[in-house]
């Protein structure tokens, strides 16, 4: 046959013909891998996007150790299994695992996907076993199965037996064993209290729970899912010492709420011992680093100074000390840590106000910095801040999680959560802004420290420091440039007044309308919302309102030198105060009608910039005895009371 005799066939369709039904076999199989790959791709796509973040962690009982899972818990010959009279155990085990997750500070955030609970469903059978036909097969090669982790638990005691259990931790869909175990209850010592069997299963269910919780982020496909900063290392004991930890700060609250300041303190010093066991076995840590310095800083803030001999003013001021010591060298440790650095910086002014002064150079076992020294190193912490919030520097620690040898996936959804928008969304602010907001109140703040009675000047030796009142006017108009919004934001950029930032907080005018402004605040607060009320600043963030209620109680101390705008003219310092705490009422309740407002009444009780307000005494006045009965001063205190905040007499 020539070669124009062959094409002549092929034209005819004689190829087709020849070959018969193996083209259609051949297209076909083409087909049906096209549209496999069509359909795999997306959901690997999502379920890589999913991955990101932590795997779901699901909780099933270990039917392999009871005999298979097709019989039911029994043998190939329908006997029952030796060890499946005590399945309620295991699910006891089971929900307290789920508990221990859910409850726990790290809880969804850590072990799951993003989901409210711990536990997922029950996987289906093909993700365990073989497939069986040839739909399955095609349904495993089409969807792309997830991956999770899977914590098998059996019960291995029987009755009147120390419980006893198998807890083993697959990675699946691979049925990888990433970790497995036999534990049982703690024998009691000889001569010791005898502990029931329900003490020794809890103890024994805590210790499970721990142990996998540990295996899980410290397996190295949870390493590169969560921060460098959160490592838990291989050792349960770390994360068992810091549960404990939790539960006794837990047990302080209830004493708080129960009026027994005592065994609160007690509880608070457990908790900071249990705290510093976990640091030991996980130094670098920062969720244990940071719990234990916030116990110290509760314990050094828990007598209030005035109530106190010396040496609990001195034990006091040695926690305070020891958090700011914790805070610095996290802060040298994990520099990108934006949180740490904050708190070092409130630390560092809350020591700066209860610190007396010194002589430097004293070798007495005792702090010898002045109050200055804190305060300076508080202003330069925040400035540190403001440089490490700005936008460019927010992007580029995002971009270097992209780069070869410093990918996490943790850290990089750290620096996208700064520059996520805040909630109830759309908003106007991302969580960087709102964060850099509260930056800038607190460094505002700053300048009313200074103007406290009894602030000694650095430069000048003996003297007190009083900022001009042109200094407090430019630290009203930036507490009032984040808080407020409105027609009054955008009028500031047409020529405002310099005074114009006192006006929006105080919700007044002694300018235009030479009356007590408190007046007209007091019919906004009864007569609910007017036209007059100044709006406060969308999605500003409760910590920005929280600011701003601190700012305006340190202003309750300024003096009448130091008080800005036509108060010295048309108003008398009490007006003044009246106004101040009023509009601090204010910040203090927009910052817990925000949806995810974190506002604490233990903290705002502890809080030396909030003393003011909620006492009604001011430093470095006279302390009488009783409640002070300003008006300003029942303002405060009602509020404190209305937040089950506990005042000292």
């Amino acid at each position: 046959m020539n070669t124009a005799s062959v094409a002549a066939t092929l034209n005819a369709g004689g190829f087709w013909d020849q070959s018969g039904g193996t083209a259609v076999w051949v297209l076909s199989i083409l087909g049906v891998v096209a549209v496999i790959g069509a359909l795999r791709l997306p959901s690997a796509l999502h379920l890589r996007y999913r991955a990101n973040r932590l795997l779901p962690v699901v909780i099933r009982q270990d039917h392999t150790l009871l005999g298979g899972q097709a019989n039911g818990g029994t043998d190939t010959g329908g006997v029952p299994h030796p060890r499946h009279h005590e399945p309620r155990h295991t699910g006891e085990l089971a929900a307290y695992i789920t508990a221990h997750l859910a409850a726990d500070s790290l809880g969804p955030r850590v072990l799951t996907p993003g989901s409210g609970t711990t536990t997922g469903p029950d996987p289906a059978p093909e993700t365990t076993s073989s497939p069986h036909g040839w739909v399955d097969v095609l349904k495993r090669l089409a969807f792309f199965r997830p991956r999770a982790y899977h914590v098998l638990l059996c019960s291995l005691s029987g009755e009147g037996e120390r419980p006893r259990f198998s807890v083993r931790i697959l990675f699946v869909p691979r049925n990888t064993v990433v970790a497995a175990t036999v534990l049982e209850a703690a024998v009691d010592p000889e001569g010791g209290p005898r502990r029931t069997e329900a003490q020794l299963r809890e103890e024994l269910y805590e210790r499970i729970a721990c142990y996998c919780t540990v295996k899980i982020l410290s397996d190295p496909r949870t390493q590169d899912r969560i921060p460098r900063w959160e490592s838990w290392g291989d050792d349960p004991d770390a994360y068992r010492f810091y549960r404990m930890g939790i539960t006794a700060q837990e047990a302080a609250l209830a004493a708080k709420k129960n009026g027994e300041p005592d065994r609160e303190r007690d509880l608070y010093l457990t908790a900071g011992g249990f705290y510093g066991d976990a640091a030991a076995l996980v130094p670098g840590n920062l969720t244990v680093r940071l719990h234990q310095a916030g116990v110290l800083e509760l314990i050094g803030q828990h007598d209030v100074p005035g109530n106190e001999s010396g040496e609990q003013a001195r034990q006091r001021a040695g926690h305070l000390q020891n958090a700011i010591q914790i805070y610095e060298d996290c802060v040298q440790l994990w520099p990108e840590h934006i949180e740490t650095a904050y708190r070092l910086s409130i630390a560092c002014a809350e020591k700066g106000a209860g610190t007396q002064p010194q002589v430097p150079g004293s070798d007495d076992g005792h702090d010898t910095h002045l109050p200055e020294d804190y305060e300076r190193d508080s202003v330069t912490h925040l400035k540190w801040l403001r440089l490490r919030l700005t936008r460019r520097r927010v992007l580029r620690r995002w971009a270097r999680t992209w780069l070869p040898g410093r990918r996490n996936l943790g850290e990089r959804r750290y620096w996208r959560q700064w520059m996520a928008l805040e909630r109830p969304l759309p908003a106007l602010r991302s969580h960087r802004r709102a964060f850099l907001g509260a930056v800038r109140i607190a460094e505002a703040a700053e300048v009313l420290r200074a103007a406290q009675p009894g602030a000694a000047d650095p430069g000048r030796p003996g003297r007190e420091r009083r900022p001009a009142p042109e200094t407090v006017e430019r630290a009203f108009r930036t507490v009032a440039k984040e808080v407020t919004g409105g027609f009054w934001r955008r009028w500031r950029w047409l020529g405002a007044h310099p005074w114009w930032g006192m006006r929006r907080l105080l919700y007044a005018d002694h300018h235009h309308r030479h009356a007590h402004a408190g007046l007209d605040h007091e019919q906004a607060l009864k007569s609910g919302s007017e036209p007059s009320r100044i709006p406060n600043r969308a999605s500003a963030g409760y910590l920005v309102y929280y600011n701003a209620a601190c700012f305006l109680s340190l202003a309750l101390s300024v003096d009448g030198s130091g008080i800005p705008g036509g108060f010295e003219r048309t108003g008398s310092v009490d007006e003044w105060r009246e106004d101040c705490a009023r509009a601090a009422i204010v910040q203090l309740n927009n910052s817990l009608r925000v949806s995810r407002s974190q506002f604490s009444s233990a903290w705002a009780e502890r809080d030396s910039d909030l003393r003011p307000l909620f006492t009604g005494r001011l430093p470095g006045g006279p302390r009488t005895a009783g409640r002070p009965n300003h008006r300003w001063a029942r303002t405060g205190r009602n509020w404190a009371h209305f937040v089950n905040i506990h005042l000292p007499d």
